[in-house]
This record gives structure tokens, sequence and C-alpha cells, in this order.
């Protein structure tokens, strides 16, 4: 069971003081003679003023929890860039094969985000389904890196051995094309449907790795 938060019980407790305020102005104001309504009428758009001041704070609340996280997706999708280009990546040189030990795409960003629920909306779900897909991926690809490198430091793999871990990795259609299948899918994702977001724009402009230099415009 998730328990309300301690802003969140002060949110309702205001709205439900302020909507019970406007009942007893409106009340009195209704009951008062014709002498007596200056006052209700003076209190009823000061209530209302006040309810509309709630609402815009937390509308500009949840605008700033939205541009934070979508600023941290972004930024993890360069660090992640990063690692999906790390040179152990590429494949080995057949004369010369040697153990490796593979660095990890990040999900730090990504787990916060489909658990906080920030980017609940309907303008969000493209990219939710995306993540979603994007962290089993990603959990799935790191398990087969630990198995991969426990095959070759734990046994103590032999030359042949080490290729065919290398040709597993490089398989068309493996964990590592889907893994980069994915992250490209969410970085055009975010570079056309955020493209008015200035915390997604700057944070993308780092993503500068090899073959991967941002075109004039975008």
């Amino acid at each position: 069971m998730v328990r309300p938060t301690r802003s969140a019980f002060y949110g309702v407790f205001t709205a439900s003081a302020l909507v019970v305020a406007l009942g007893l102005c409106v009340a009195w104001l209704v009951r008062a003679s014709d002498g007596g309504r200056w006052e209700p009428a003076i209190q009823v758009p000061a209530i209302l003023a006040a309810m509309s001041g709630v609402i815009a704070e937390r509308r500009a609340a949840a605008r700033e929890r939205e541009k934070q996280t979508l600023r941290a997706l972004a930024e993890e999708l360069v660090k992640n860039t990063a690692v999906l280009d790390d040179p152990r990546f590429a494949p080995l040189d057949p004369a010369r094969p040697v153990h490796r030990v593979f660095p990890r795409p990040m999900l730090s960003a990504t787990d916060a985000t489909l658990v906080s629920g920030v980017l609940a909306g309907r303008e969000h779900q493209e990219l939710l389904a995306l993540l979603h897909q994007w962290r089993d991926a990603v959990r799935e690809f790191n398990r087969r890196l630990d198995l991969a490198e426990l095959r070759s430091f734990v046994v103590e793999a032999d030359g042949p051995e080490l290729l065919r871990i290398d040709r597993d990795l490089h398989r068309d259609g493996g964990h590592l094309d889907e893994t980069r299948r994915l992250r490209d899918a969410i970085e055009e994702l975010l570079r056309t449907r955020y493209r008015d977001k200035p915390e997604v724009v700057e944070a993308l402009a780092a993503d500068r790795g090899p073959g991967r230099a941002v075109e004039p415009g975008r």
C-alpha cells in the first residue's frame, strides 16, 4: 500500500478547507440580509483566488518534476551512448583475442521515472512504453555480460572460446543489437516529440559520440 506523502496530505487538507470555507460563504451570502451581504460577497472571490493559487502551485510543481525527469533521462541516455560506443564492445581481433571486462549501461533515471509516475500523462505513453522495453533489454544485456565475463575469467577461456563469446555478443539481432536499437529509438523520440523542451535539447547536445554528431538544427 502506497502511503501519501506529507506534501500530498497538506495539499488535500488545504483544498478541503478552502472548499468548506467557500461553501459556508456562499450559504452566508444567500441567507444574509441585504445589509449583511458585503462581507461574504468579499470573501467568496478571495477564497476562489486562494483555490486558484493552490492549483497553480501544484501544476507548477508537477511541471518542474517533469522537467527534471526528462533532463535526467536525456543525460542518462547520453552516458549510455558512451557506454555502448565503448571500444570494449568492438569485435575482437581474431589474431589477438583478449579477455575483457565490459562496461554496463545504466538504468537509475529509467527506474526512477517508471516508479515515480511523473510521466503518467497520456502525452508520454510512447516514451514510457519504450522505457519499459529498454529497462528489460538492459537488464538482460547486463546479465549476458556477467555470463560472458564468467566464461572468460572464471573458466580461463582460451583464444577460440573468447572468439565464440565475441561472436555470440555481436550476432545479428543479439542482445547488443537490441540494446543499441532501443537506445536509438529513445533518442529519436526525445529529439522529435520533445524538441520543444529545452532541458531535453540541452542534455542531448552532449551526445556526440563516434558517429553520433548532432546535425545542425536538431
